[in-house]
């Protein structure tokens, strides 16, 4: 049948027959693949396929927040670990400074056990300090630490390692202390043999290694491998700090002195951590005030007693 425009209408039975055969096709080609992926995973293969084309987009876009994470991770790990190492640091050198007296300490208990009324050792504390800066003139041996007044630092103080003497403080800022090494030309420190308890001075050579005993005896008994101890003698370093080590002795033929040089046991040059001893003020000796109640009754005793001659006097 022809329209009125020349155009022949398709019949309605052929399209309806080709959506049919389509339909068909596709629920067979369905049934094919389903049958093929589950003999062969074909599908899941796929998927993996995809995913794994897909994972380096998604590592890109996840990058800058995983190292953002792990940046903050790292910064407050290390932050606690710097803390943990300088506490740790401070503790050990504290430790081993203390360990450094146990020689001494042995030989002062038993020179002590021996003597009445002996006084009680003094009983050291630490104060931990950490080099800022050192001098530059070699013949004047001074360094800076970062503690000073504000920390309760005064002039005078001992300063050491964890070995041993390296000086005492020189002058005080605020937050800052200078310290004179035991090797500066100008430095004298009262020392004794810790084996024969021979007291002397050792002085600072202007050599970072290196210290002098000067005016020793010709047959003085000293010989390489002696520790020296200070000797507590000059009122500011307290007895007992390890101090250096005898090298050599010399006994110049013609000479009235024998002279030893002396390896500081501190690490002059090396020492990034210090410790700066506190030593308590000595107990003021007692004023007349404050014997008068202890003389009181010898002085009632003696007015007694010249009381009563007094009245053997009137008598007779």
């Amino acid at each position: 049948m022809t329209s009125e425009s020349g155009y022949r209408a398709a019949p309605a039975d052929s399209d309806a027959g080709a959506r049919v055969v389509r339909l068909a096709f596709y629920g067979l080609l369905a049934i094919v693949l389903m049958t093929l992926d589950y003999r062969g995973h074909h599908a899941q293969k796929m998927r993996t396929a995809a995913w794994r084309a897909a994972e380096p987009l998604f590592l890109v876009v996840e990058l800058p927040f995983d190292l953002g994470r792990r940046l903050g991770e790292q910064l407050r790990s290390h932050h606690g670990l710097m803390q943990q190492i300088r506490a740790l640091e401070s503790e050990r050198i504290a430790s081993q400074a203390r360990l450094a007296l146990l020689a001494e300490l042995q030989d002062d208990n038993h020179e002590l056990r021996t003597l009445l009324g002996a006084a009680q050792r003094i009983s050291l504390t630490f104060r931990t300090a950490e080099l800022m800066n050192l001098g530059l003139n070699p013949w004047s041996h001074r360094v800076l630490v970062n503690r000073g007044r504000s920390d309760g630092v005064r002039t005078g103080q001992p300063v050491m390692d964890a070995r041993g003497v390296m000086g005492q403080v020189d002058e005080t800022g605020f937050n800052t202390a200078q310290v004179i090494l035991i090797s500066d030309p100008d430095h004298a420190l009262p020392v004794r043999v810790q084996r024969t308890g021979l007291r002397t001075v050792a002085y600072g050579t202007g050599h970072i290694d290196r210290l002098q005993l000067n005016d020793l005896p010709m047959n003085v008994d000293l010989e390489p491998g002696d520790r020296l101890l200070t000797s507590g003698l000059d009122d500011v370093f307290p007895a007992g700090l390890p101090v250096a080590e005898v090298q050599s002795l010399e006994r110049p033929t013609g000479e009235a002195f024998a002279r030893a040089e002396l390896r500081p046991l501190a690490r002059l040059d090396r020492a990034r951590h210090v410790l700066i001893v506190e030593v308590p003020e000595q107990p003021q000796p007692l004023s007349r005030e404050d014997d008068s109640g202890a003389a009181g009754p010898e002085k009632s005793a003696d007015d007694s007693a010249d009381g009563g001659s007094e009245d053997l006097e009137g008598e007779t």
